[in-house]
């Protein structure tokens, strides 16, 4: 008697011994990986893009410095990260282990999505993917702002700094940590994670201390620190909302123009800030 041949093709063997036909849906779909972009069309909004690769808002918010949402306009190029997350771009003194500590990521992770060989040695101007990473807060600061006044001066016939301030008249609530509320200190731990304590200037070589990485270029959510001056006889933090296309970059403060008062500064120049650096 003849035997009819079975094809066994799209069939596994269980634990249990039993054959089981393979589902399409049991196959690993492959990891994306790369950046792509994405022009905003008619009707198009930040969320709606978001949701048509799969994204958090904020997400897509931290990757183009999207601060208010209804800023975006028809024909602008956004960035699309691969997975929700932070996406990076690699600084010459850029270290793994400070991303994990300020993104709230393991440094595995990154290493194992981005598929790095060498992690001590890090290409500066790529870009890496910090999967489930955790970025700065997103409150809007377009709302209940007014532009007051550009400061420009001299010493010595050379510009010193060259700037434009932008006061908030928004309510600010939530929590600044272990720091009063009201000085620069409590704003931008309210702003991000800030595990140390002490006076302003005192941040620079405290961050140090906890392994955070520093330096002299300004990147989005790394801390600007000023050291003790005139102005102020405990230094000065504020938070780097922006890198700006002119090479400018915007933070965020609070006391810088009074007590309790929030304002957003653009800077032109570093020159007379005495700027100690800043903490990324």
């Amino acid at each position: 008697m003849s035997q009819r041949a079975t094809h066994v093709d799209d069939v596994v063997l269980s634990q249990g011994g039993f054959i089981m036909k393979m589902s399409a849906s049991s196959v690993d779909t492959p990891v994306r990986r790369d950046v792509t972009y994405y022009t905003i069309k008619p009707g198009d909004t930040v969320q709606s893009v978001a949701g048509r690769y799969g994204l958090t808002l904020d997400t897509l918010r931290w990757a183009n410095n999207i601060a208010d949402v209804t800023s975006v306009v028809q024909g602008q190029r956004l960035v699309v990260p691969p997975v929700n997350g932070i996406l990076v771009k690699v600084q010459p003194n850029t270290l793994l282990s400070g991303l994990a500590i300020q993104y709230h990521v393991k440094v595995q992770d990154i290493i194992d999505f981005n598929l790095i060989r060498d992690p001590d040695h890090l290409k500066p101007g790529t870009m890496l993917m910090l999967p489930d990473g955790v970025g700065p807060s997103l409150a809007d600061p377009g709302v209940g702002k007014k532009t007051i006044r550009s400061v420009t001066w001299s010493r010595f016939g050379q510009q010193v700094t060259n700037y434009t301030i932008t006061y908030s008249n928004a309510p600010v609530t939530g929590s600044g940590g272990k720091f009063p509320y009201g000085y620069c200190t409590w704003w931008v731990a309210h702003k991000r994670y800030v595990p140390w304590s002490g006076n302003a200037w005192q941040w620079w070589y405290n961050a140090q201390q906890f392994g955070y990485a520093e330096g002299q270029v300004p990147m989005v959510g790394a801390i600007m620190v000023q050291g003790i001056s005139w102005a102020s006889p405990v230094g000065h933090v504020a938070y780097v909302e922006s890198v700006n296309g002119d090479g400018s970059f915007t933070v965020s403060e609070m006391n810088y123009g009074g007590w309790g008062r929030v304002d957003y500064r653009t800077i032109k120049s570093t020159a007379g800030l005495d700027l100690l650096g800043f903490i990324y």
